[in-house]
């Protein structure tokens, strides 16, 4: 058993360890409790099932407390209660995980966790949210009032709480934080403004299946989706893919018959999209125009690719191997271009959850931590749930970059201007040409929204 286990880890966490993750420190437990009245509510579900799918992909011992309320939320796998679902998406992502299901502390534990109001005063961390406004507080809260719903809030907790815990059981430094992705904001005054979809963007491609992918289909299934889904990606699921991929189970990645899941395949069944199991480049369905395409990948030139379509507005995300999630719009003679800003062919600064983290480790270009990727994930749905009303192609800003490297997460706002000699984007007329030619849902909104 011990020989499995350790042969589990040594592969699941490559990706950990170049980010910083330490063995003895994952080894160190942890303690969640889920408060009553968070338990309650299918915005506090979504902020547990979040944490402990987040938790369980790099902490190996977990002390868990979790009422076995009905089940509201959407559980990664099947169940019968919020308890049932708690622990049975623990053992799916990490099946060595130890968990001491009666939330009890043992007495080597690093750090502790609540989630709502109603959880106990020895707490380290609690979590509560407000509408899109996710919070991270020092401590406990003492408050009779219950958490509410808003989904945005709940999820923008979850990785503020993960970030949390990673960085404790490492002794190093966490302050108190916020974030509501939707108002692309952190810090004391944040804007608790919500949304709470269904998203409705039409027909969307997905161009890569990776761990932002995995996010955002993650996300997206708890507010709905309408309209159909493409998710193109010819590459199989790998063991160590899941320490940063919400999506994918142990067995997605083959552990422990051996049996891999094509990354497409993984992620459609989510939101009810289409898989294709093929390379962008050579895929049957690159004619087609869809209302919208999400660049998630960075290989064989996709990037080069898809700004050549003469599209009128992209958005996408990427994480960093200096621990940032970030959000990227592009439109056409206002913004640079996807290749320009992400060029392939140099090391990447900004990448689609990868980038060297120890740059000595040239096997190893995909390092991530979930919370990054949940991140990334998560401010791309809210942009994308912007879009009906103009609200990310009106925006002066084009990049936005979420700091998880100080002790308390940094929001940070960049725009790049068109760039000089760029030979990947149309111009003008082929673009207007183009667009006649396949008239597609979103095609004014940058001229609604300038």
């Amino acid at each position: 058993m011990n020989e499995r286990r350790d042969a589990f880890y040594a592969e699941r966490d490559r990706r950990t360890r170049q980010c910083g993750g330490q063995d003895t420190n994952l080894e160190r437990p942890v303690r969640i409790v889920v408060g009553d009245d968070a338990a309650t509510t299918r915005a506090g579900q979504v902020a547990a099932l979040a944490l402990i799918n987040m938790v369980a992909r790099v902490h190996r011992r977990v002390a868990l407390y979790a009422p076995a309320a009905p089940l509201r939320a959407r559980s990664l796998v099947a169940a019968d209660d919020l308890q049932d679902a708690i622990r049975a998406t623990a053992l799916a992502i990490n099946p060595f995980l130890e968990i001491q299901a009666d939330g009890a502390l043992p007495p080597d534990a690093a750090v502790s966790i609540g989630i709502g109001h109603h959880v106990p005063a020895d707490l380290d961390f609690t979590l509560t949210w407000q509408g899109g406004r996710g919070e991270l507080i020092i401590g406990a809260l003492d408050g009779a009032e219950p958490v509410g719903e808003g989904l945005l809030g709940a999820a923008a907790a979850s990785v503020l709480g993960a970030s949390a815990l990673f960085r404790a059981v490492h002794d190093q430094p966490v302050n108190a934080s916020t974030l509501n992705p939707l108002a692309r904001s952190s810090g004391r005054n944040t804007d608790p403004t919500g949304l709470a979809g269904p998203l409705d963007v039409g027909h969307v491609q997905v161009i890569g299946a990776g761990a932002v992918a995995s996010a955002l289909v993650y996300w997206a299934r708890e507010v709905g989706v309408i309209g159909h889904w493409d998710i193109v990606d010819g590459d199989a699921t790998e063991l160590h893919n899941t320490n940063r991929c919400l999506s994918m189970t142990a067995a997605d990645a083959g552990w422990p018959d051996g049996i891999t899941r094509l990354k497409a395949t993984v992620l459609a069944p989510m939101i009810g999209a289409t898989p294709h199991e093929a390379w962008y480049d050579q895929w049957d369905g690159i004619d087609v125009r869809p209302d919208l395409i999400l660049l998630l990948a960075n290989a064989r030139g996709v990037r080069s690719l898809i700004a050549h379509r003469g599209e009128p507005l992209l958005v996408h995300a990427t994480t960093s191997a200096r621990w940032t999630a970030e959000l990227h719009r592009h439109v056409p003679d206002r913004d640079d271009c996807p290749a320009c800003r992400l060029p392939d062919d140099s090391a990447p600064v900004f990448d689609c959850s990868t980038g060297p983290a120890v740059p000595d480790l040239r096997d190893s270009p995909d390092a991530a931590l979930p919370f990054l990727s949940a991140a990334a994930g998560l401010l791309l749905l809210a942009a994308l749930l912007q879009i009906p009303d103009g609200g990310i192609a009106s925006e002066s800003v084009n990049h936005w970059q979420l700091d998880f490297a100080p002790a308390g997460v940094q929001l940070r706002e960049y725009r790049h201007p068109p760039r000089e000699g760029c030979t990947h984007q149309l111009d003008e007329t082929v673009r207007s040409t183009v667009q006649r030619a396949a008239p597609r849902k979103w095609d004014q909104i940058p001229m609604r929204g300038a």
